[in-house]
């Protein structure tokens, strides 16, 4: 399998990753981390300014991943990716959030700072 395909596949078919970085101590930290897109060379996230998450990103610069599928020792797969972060301008910012990766989950809600996402009832 290609890199392209594992990255697509950990957008696709798992989503939801554990994402280590490093505190001012020098100590790991992790944080459960939704993979919104990949176009073949890097996985793309989102994150707000403020979380500590973020400044950790800032400050370092890299980050490593585990992305796990299905819970059976003899059936799951797991993929680890390490690599080098980069913020993105509000342009590609749009266009992930435009590609319709919705979970329909509510986590957004709390944590937009704009008031650009609400809540229609069914």
């Amino acid at each position: 399998m290609t890199a392209s395909k594992y990255l697509d596949y950990v957008v696709k078919e798992i989503h939801r990753t554990i994402v280590a970085t490093v505190d001012d101590e020098g100590l790991p930290v992790t944080a459960a981390i939704d993979m919104m897109d990949s176009d073949g060379d890097s996985l793309y996230f989102l994150t707000a300014r403020g979380k500590n998450f973020y400044d950790r990103l800032k400050k370092r610069g890299f980050l490593a991943l585990t992305a796990m599928k299905d819970d059976s020792t003899m059936t799951s797969v797991a993929v680890s990716i390490r690599g080098k972060v980069r913020e993105l301008g509000f342009e590609k910012i749009l266009f992930v959030i435009e590609q319709d990766h919705c979970l329909h989950c509510g986590n957004c809600l709390s944590v937009c700072h704009q008031g650009a996402v609400e809540k229609i009832s069914d």
